[in-house]
C-alpha cells in the first residue's frame, strides 16, 4: 500500500512537471464588452428612462472612449484643413468653398514627395481652373518681360474663383511668391 501511494504520488508529481513545462499556449488579453445601462434624468432630477448600450473596456478596466486611430487622424486633418481654409477665406475674402479648394489642393500638392511636371500641371489646373500649357507659356513670357499673357491667365483664374484680379494676384503671390521672385516676375 505504501509502495502504491508513493508510485501514485511520483506519477502525479511527474504529470505536474510535464504540464507546467510547455503546453505551447500563450494567453492574450481579450477585450471585454459589457452591456451597460445608465439612468437618464430630466432637468428637475426626475428619472425618465435607462439608456442601455454595449461598451468596450480597456485592459486596465477603464471605459474605452475611441478605438479608431485613423478616425482620430482624419478628424485632426479635417480640422487643420478647416482652419487653413478659414485663414485663406479671411485673408483673401473668399467664400468658404473657394478657400477650402485652395487648402485641399495645397495640402495634396505638399504631400507629393517627387513632383513631376505632370503633377505641377495637374495642381495648376485643379487650383486655378486654367489650362496648364497656357500657364506655362504665360510664365515663360513673363520671364522675358511680357506680362500680358500672364495677366490674362490671372484674369481667367479670378473668374473661376469668382474674385477680383487683384485678389487672385495676392493668392498667386502667397502660393508661388518665392518661385516668381526667383524668376524675376512681378505681378
Amino acid at each position: 500500500m505504501k509502495k502504491t501511494l508513493s508510485t501514485l504520488f511520483a506519477a502525479l508529481m511527474l504529470l505536474g512537471l510535464v504540464s507546467c513545462n510547455g503546453s505551447g499556449t500563450v494567453s492574450y488579453y481579450e477585450p471585454q464588452w459589457y452591456y451597460n445601462c445608465y439612468p437618464v434624468y430630466d432637468y428637475w432630477g426626475y428619472y425618465m428612462y435607462d439608456d442601455c448600450y454595449w461598451e468596450y473596456y480597456n485592459e486596465d478596466g477603464s471605459l474605452a472612449q475611441e478605438l479608431d486611430m485613423s478616425e482620430k487622424l482624419a478628424d485632426r486633418e479635417a480640422h487643420v484643413l478647416a482652419k487653413t481654409a478659414e485663414v485663406y477665406a479671411e485673408k483673401f475674402t473668399l467664400s468658404n468653398d473657394q478657400a477650402m479648394k485652395i487648402a485641399k489642393n495645397v495640402k495634396d500638392f505638399a504631400a507629393l514627395q517627387d513632383r513631376s511636371s505632370e503633377d505641377v500641371a495637374d495642381f495648376a489646373e485643379k487650383l486655378y481652373g486654367v489650362n496648364p500649357n497656357k500657364v506655362a507659356s504665360a510664365v515663360a513670357g513673363a520671364m522675358v518681360g511680357n506680362n500680358a499673357e500672364l495677366n490674362e491667365v490671372i484674369s481667367q483664374a479670378a473668374q473661376n474663383f469668382q474674385t477680383s484680379e487683384q485678389t487672385m494676384k495676392e493668392i498667386v503671390n502667397e502660393l508661388h511668391g518665392k518661385a516668381l521672385e526667383e524668376n524675376g516676375i512681378e505681378l
